[in-house]
């Protein structure tokens, strides 16, 4: 039987992690952070709803398909929604609307947060206030990073509370801000991810120190614009924005041969400039090649590792890798050597 569906209009479904003895489900609705937790039994009853969707989680995780385990994700989240909306709309309610619609970077990284327990009642899923709520919230927000990383020539910084927030483009770890009415990029220092933010500032950092931005060998490659604080500590970057679309989401039907050519030619005068000056690009991919308005190829997303298909993982993070994954960017692109 399938479950109810349930009614998603306005929650944006953040996360879905699941564990062997747990699952959290984050959610976001008007500006606001929502943690649904779920926790495995110690014995197993009949009926008890939460007993079962674990037993379904560990058999979807079994499964040689694959996708067998995404869909029943979905099944659970639907469930996990359809048994707290109600709870969610009211706590929502009791929440002041702030004066101004336009949020600080600060907001929006560091939303109000409610954490529900979802326990089995009388065989139905039921929502439970979960009082103490540090231990989750501290794991979706952006972690600190040491300062002693940090090039001297480095940008300013600047407190989040100064930037302001205009659009994700990521997960709500790649964001559209504006930096003083200067679009930019930002993103953020994440549990797991801090090495390679790390790399990330160090690369556009040694880039910034080679070349004037007004260059005219300067590569095609976002600046670094800054770094991003928040209560005294680093917790994330700021770079260019690239108004434009990745290789892997173009109609490469649409563009010509002429201009497939061209983005070949750009792409790899860019990463001659980068080798030539020891640096290494790293995720070799189409989508982190950027197509602007003027129809000009960048290169972006500079955290290292390597994605299977595109650079081997042996090579990950060597020039050689930046080449292997070249010679299969122009296969992609369909041009002759």
């Amino acid at each position: 039987m399938d479950p109810p569906k349930a009614e998603t209009d306005g929650f944006e479904v953040g996360e879905v992690l699941t564990g062997p003895d747990d699952c959290r489900i984050v959610l976001y609705y008007d500006h606001l952070r929502f943690i649904l937790v779920m926790t495995k039994p110690e014995i197993r009853e009949d009926g008890d709803v939460v007993a079962d969707l674990f037993l379904k989680i560990e058999e979807a995780e079994n499964d040689p398909d694959e996708m067998m385990f995404d869909r029943y994700l979905e099944d659970v989240r639907e469930l996990a929604i359809l048994a707290c909306k109600h709870t969610m709309y009211t706590l929502a309610a009791s929440v002041p609307k702030p004066r101004s619609k336009q949020l600080s970077l600060e907001d929006f990284l560091h939303p109000a947060t409610f954490c529900l327990q979802l326990r089995a009642m009388k065989g139905k899923l039921q929502a439970v206030g979960i009082d103490d709520i540090s231990e989750f919230a501290s794991m979706h927000e952006p972690v600190p990073l040491a300062m002693d990383f940090v090039p001297r020539s480095v940008p300013a910084l600047t407190p989040s509370v100064e930037i302001e927030f205009i659009e994700d483009l990521f997960m709500r770890k790649i964001l559209k801000v504006s930096k003083h009415g200067e679009v930019c990029v930002f993103k953020s220092a994440t549990q797991g991810n801090e090495d390679q933010l790390r790399r990330e500032i160090s690369v556009l950092q040694q880039i910034s120190d080679k070349w004037e931005p007004d260059h005219p060998d300067h590569p095609h490659v976002p600046r670094l614009l800054g770094l991003v604080t928040s209560g005294g500590q680093v917790i994330g970057m700021l770079e260019e924005f690239i108004d434009g679309t990745n290789l892997h989401e173009l109609d490469l039907d649409d563009a010509s041969s002429a201009q497939r050519r061209k983005w070949k030619r750009q792409i790899e005068q860019a990463i001659k400039q980068l080798h030539q000056s020891g640096v290494v690009w790293g995720d070799v991919k189409p989508e982190n090649v950027l197509i602007d308005k003027a129809a000009h190829a960048w290169l972006v997303d500079f955290g290292g590792s390597s994605t299977d298909g595109w650079v081997d993982e042996d090579l990950a993070e060597t020039m050689e890798g930046d080449s292997q994954g070249l010679r299969r960017l122009v296969e992609f692109l369909g041009v002759r050597h």
